[in-house]
């Protein structure tokens, strides 16, 4: 999809579409008076107002010829008070899908009339977001590419504006276009089979992402996670003919000055090992990785921007299988920090890979913060429902950056509590820790109380996306399948990073 920004409606006549954003009782200053006139015509026969999600579709006379009208598409914005980033992306989200059952791969999008009501790059920015990642489909596996009147992609857009907001637009269009390469990209990732990306399969298609764009990756084989003595992964994998893999990507020097390090669970399947899930669903499982793909996009968004702080990007990648070398529900593990670990569930193995993945980053890298992603929890879809990240942490100033950045992208996060009573919950009766807590409730809480332990008092974030990493039906923007969720939340917090500011003790939820 390609942007291009004019000030001269006039030079994009050829064009087979107009968009228009309107707000609920927006004047008609700025528009064109066929447009103006269109518009009149349908709020007063109340088929459009411009409330938040209405999309109308009709037809002005193109001036090329009256029997071939130019398409138009009235997109509504809500109250003009009310307007944010994610209102203009859901809106430029709809509207795209809409253009694309109309068959159109060009139209030229007006803002003149909704240019003053959002700071210009902000504005450009969720533009392209919504146009970009709701015009994303995952089709290689399809013989057909075209379905019912979705026949074509939306090729060309052309954003008119005023010439004095041309530059801070395209500055927004830039960045649009970089952080939903990111996503796109993770949610290739966890759209993918789940035999076709086993872990050294996927390790090596990173590899090569990260070869692309400028990054150094390294991946560690078995041998070498058997070598530093990482027994709480290792235990996760035993299970499957494909042996793990943990990708390691860097941005920066990571030597000379202290990164922010990403962490993402990785398992490419999931059938819960000896305690083995419900038939039911399990095809779903190839999405169990969504952590691992959300920091490998963020790792391609933040290659492109060039942000000033480093960043690590670590994917604790295995499958989750039955076998006759599988983990068996009572043994006891040895993790790289050297904690003992009774293993009373094998499905509950997500923690299990990030104890070691966060103790890596932790010694290897001494990172100013570090932030991981999993689809850890059915607990906190209970909690939560499928459209709200849970978040826990360590450090107050590291979790309101991460609530601002999922605000801004539309990945809204909860704040959920990590009181010592759920540590206590985790306590083994004969070795250090449980990888369950045994009890009914609060399981969500209990599973950040386990990763707590592996982070050995750097800041810290975990993200529970267990419900927001996939849906079973597209919703604006946001795809059926794979969402990409928390990517452009790390690669927000790249692009706006600043140190720090230490804080005594430590941050519990309430």
């Amino acid at each position: 999809m390609r942007f291009t920004i004019k000030d001269k409606p006039s030079d994009v006549q050829n064009l087979d579409g107009v968009v228009v954003f309107v707000f609920e009782n927006m004047s008609y200053e700025g528009l064109n008076s066929s447009i103006a006139k269109k518009l009149v015509d349908i709020r007063s026969r109340n088929v459009f107002q411009g409330k938040s999600g209405e999309v109308y579709t009709t037809f002005i006379d193109s001036g090329r010829s009256k029997k071939n009208p130019k398409t138009i598409f009235f997109s509504g914005l809500g109250k003009k008070e009310d307007v944010s980033a994610e209102q203009i992306r859901l809106s430029s989200g709809m509207v795209t899908q809409k253009i694309a059952y109309e068959g159109l791969s060009n139209v030229v999008l007006d803002i003149n009339s909704i240019v003053l009501s959002l700071d210009r790059v902000v504005l450009g920015q969720a533009i392209t977001e919504g146009f970009i990642l709701s015009d994303y489909r995952f089709d290689r596996f399809k013989s057909s590419k075209k379905s019912g009147k979705d026949k074509s992609r939306l090729n060309e857009i052309v954003i008119c504006v005023k010439s004095k907001f041309i530059k801070d637009v395209k500055k927004g269009v830039v960045l649009g276009e970089i952080f939903s390469d990111g996503t796109n990209y993770a949610r290739d990732l966890v759209n993918i089979p789940s035999n076709e990306k086993r872990p050294p399969v996927l390790a090596s298609m990173v590899r090569r992402m990260a070869l692309r764009e400028g990054l150094k990756c390294k991946i560690l084989d078995e041998k070498q996670i058997r070598d530093l003595k990482m027994g709480s992964f290792l235990a996760v994998a035993r299970g499957s003919s494909s042996p793990p893999r943990l990708v390691i990507m860097e941005y920066g020097d990571t030597k000379k000055n202290r990164p922010i390090s990403f962490v993402g669970k990785g398992i490419t399947f999931d059938t819960g090992g000896i305690s083995v899930k419900p038939s039911s669903g399990m095809e779903n499982m190839t999405t169990d990785m969504s952590g691992a793909a959300a920091v490998f996009g963020a790792m391609k968004s933040i290659a492109q921007l060039k942000p000033k702080v480093p960043v690590v990007g670590i994917g604790v990648l295995a499958e989750n299988m039955l076998g006759g070398n599988a983990t068996r529900p009572g043994d006891i593990v040895r993790s790289m920090k050297g904690t003992t670990i009774e293993i009373h569930n094998t499905d509950a193995e997500g923690r299990l890979v990030l104890a070691d993945g966060l103790h890596y980053a932790k010694t290897k890298y001494k990172p100013q913060c570090m932030i991981n992603l999993a689809t850890l929890t059915g607990a906190c879809m209970v909690a939560l429902g499928t459209n709200l990240t849970g978040m826990y942490g360590t450090h107050d100033e590291l979790i309101e950056r991460v609530r601002e950045q999922g605000d801004f992208a539309g990945d809204q996060v909860w704040h959920m509590p990590l009181h010592a009573e759920f540590t206590d919950m985790m306590k083994g009766k004969i070795a250090d820790l449980c990888n369950i807590s045994g009890v009914r409730w609060g399981g969500a809480n209990s599973a950040a109380a386990f990763l707590q332990h592996f982070t050995n008092g750097t800041p810290w974030v975990h993200l529970d996306i267990a419900g927001p990493s996939h849906l079973g039906k597209r919703k604006e923007y946001k795809p059926a399948g794979g969402t990409g969720v928390g990517t452009r939340i790390l690669t927000g917090l790249a692009k706006d990073w600043k140190r720090l500011k230490v804080q005594k003790g430590k941050a519990f939820g309430t």
